[in-house]
């Protein structure tokens, strides 16, 4: 019964003790035993390297301390053998995969860079580009523009040439009714003193004889 109930003591105390575990790491010595109990006089489990990572669980006032390496393993180990941060080596180790993400980091980021230097240069060039369409498209604009003035004022004057070219058509219509009027008159004219001159004619050799036997009758 009495063991029961140190047994039931030892789980209680086990289990505020888990309750209340803290990370250390094991000092910097080359090798640390874990015992299966809180002495040297039990079974070494195994050998501890520096720098390894355990959660304890308990500290007696032996100096020992009972710490869980993995899921499977526990034991007790020297609590001197146990610092709260790591050792040297592994933070230098650390401190080294710091460095070699560090200088990937800064690798990428110098890509990055060279990216967006090209990409700049591109946008440099883009934009030289586009001004000098612009400064091509604003100058065929004034063209267009100096053109649809020359075009307006072409229309304006070819305007005024069809109005003067219908003026004179009405006047070219117009002399030709009066050269017509004029021609048709000469020809009543012409036909006038034809008509007369053959009167004339008629008249003459009508009085002709007579006048002829009017001299010889004279004589």
């Amino acid at each position: 019964m009495r063991l029961r109930w140190v047994g039931l003591v030892v789980f209680a105390l086990g289990v505020v003790a888990h309750a209340q575990t803290e990370t250390r790491y094991v000092t910097d010595r080359t090798q640390v035993e874990l015992r299966r109990g809180p002495s040297t006089e039990y079974r070494i489990l195994r050998y501890l390297e520096a720098g390894d990572r355990v959660e304890v669980l308990e500290k007696n006032e032996q100096g020992f301390s009972h710490v869980r390496v993995d899921q499977d393993t526990d034991g007790w180990m020297p609590t001197a053998s146990l610092v709260a941060e790591p050792v040297a080596r592994e933070r230098l180790a650390a401190a080294e995969r710091n460095l070699t993400t560090a200088r990937e980091r800064v690798t990428a980021l110098e890509g990055q860079t060279r990216e967006l230097e090209r990409d700049l240069a591109a946008t440099r060039a883009e934009l030289e580009q586009t001004q000098a369409n612009h400064g091509t498209v604003s100058r065929e604009l004034a063209d267009i523009r100096t053109a649809s003035a020359n075009v307006v004022k072409l229309r304006d004057d070819n305007s005024s040439l069809q109005q003067r070219l219908v003026q004179r058509d009405l006047e070219v219509e117009q002399l030709t009714a009066d050269n017509t009027r004029l021609a048709a008159r000469s020809s009543q004219n012409w036909f006038v003193v034809g008509a007369a001159v053959l009167l004339g004619g008629i008249v003459i050799g009508l009085i002709a004889p007579s006048l002829r036997r009017k001299r010889r009758s004279d004589w």
